[in-house]
């Protein structure tokens, strides 16, 4: 059973009971990207400002290694940030490596649970960058996630 991400539900909702789904932005753009398990954190080249809204839908599987089952963009369902989830992260310059000590020290506080997709604010300026939140390190990761992304300006 394919799995309608909750923002689409709320559009529909939105748009049978005429309730106004404005956004302060129009969309400018978009971009489809092709998000790798393997390669860490990975520059899709969207440019954010801070304040700026981008929305965000991604499909596909992967999976980290070491026994654990294929997962798609939400990860393995448990809410957090290491669980095999989409992340995003804004930053001028390459983020830290995804591992774990990267992880407790510095990218916590910087990091948004994209998962399967939905409508963000940026907080900072920089580039998007998306990754697999797998905290492991493991060279056994495979897969990859075709992710839309559209910016509002």
């Amino acid at each position: 059973m394919k799995r309608t991400p909750v923002f689409f539900i709320f559009l529909i909702l939105f748009y049978v009971f005429g309730l106004d789904i404005s956004f302060p932005q129009s969309p400018v753009t978009s971009k489809k990207v092709v998000i790798h398990a393997e390669d860490g954190w990975q520059d899709t080249g969207v440019k954010l400002k801070p304040n700026q809204y981008y929305f965000v839908c991604a499909r596909g599987t992967w999976v980290s290694g070491y026994g654990t089952p294929y997962s798609g963009p939400d990860g393995m369902g448990c809410g957090t940030l290491t669980n095999n989830a989409l992340l995003g992260f804004i930053s001028e310059k390459r983020p830290p490596k995804l591992n774990y000590d990267a992880f407790k020290r510095e990218i916590i506080s910087s990091t948004v649970l994209i998962g399967e997709g939905g409508l963000f604010k940026a907080v900072g300026y920089g580039n998007l960058w998306l990754g697999m939140g797998d905290w492991s390190d493991s060279k056994e990761r495979a897969g990859e996630l075709e992710v839309l992304i559209v910016i509002y300006e």
